[in-house]
């Protein structure tokens, strides 16, 4: 018995709209959009801690939807697919924002007042984006390796040190040091 079969109804239709919108309809998507963006949101809302996140997460998530209709199986429920992009999204997001924290460019200062923009709109700009971009190539690789495993492979100093055959504690000071010369040349 095909899979297409054991799709309730509604799931059905979504997989009707996404062929139509594969196919260039619109409006099909805008349903689809419509039908599906309240459960995208509440399950993004759960992830997040701030809602205007919630929505620019959701945002992508539906732009990646769209760029990748082809890859859609209307074989399966849509909402299960638009889930796991929305998950990895979040993923996506929080990995950013934890590479922010370590470098020190995410976070709030308390300890005074500024009227310059707050590191997440400094971080949201292109053209800074690049510069930190170029700022994390221009570590010697002996700092930048050890600070890009611990910040997107989360792995512990311990792991560290065994991949680059070093004692915790020097991945720790490489580390330090990493994020010391990430923030002054950027504060620069």
């Amino acid at each position: 018995m095909p899979r297409a079969s054991r799709l309730s109804e509604s799931e059905k239709e979504d997989s009707l709209l996404a062929i139509d919108a594969r196919n260039g309809s619109q409006s099909a998507f805008n349903r689809l959009m419509d039908k599906h963006y309240p459960a995208v949101m509440r399950y993004l809302s759960g992830h997040v801690q701030d809602i205007d996140q919630a929505y620019d997460i959701a945002q992508d998530t539906f732009v990646a939807v769209f760029r990748n209709l082809d890859r859609y199986d209307p074989q399966r429920p849509l909402l299960a697919w638009v889930f796991v992009i929305a998950r990895n999204k979040a993923r996506d997001h929080h990995r950013r924002r934890k590479a922010l924290r370590w470098v020190g460019l995410d976070g709030e200062r308390d300890d005074f007042v500024s009227d310059a923009p707050n590191p997440e709109e400094i971080a949201s700009s292109a053209s800074n984006l690049e510069r930190a971009q170029g700022l994390l190539e221009a570590l010697p690789e002996g700092l930048r390796t050890p600070l890009l495993l611990s910040v997107t492979d989360d792995l512990s100093l311990v792991q560290i040190g065994d991949i680059m055959g070093l004692s915790a504690k020097a991945v720790e000071v490489r580390i330090y040091r990493a994020r010391k010369f990430l923030k002054e040349q950027y504060s620069e």
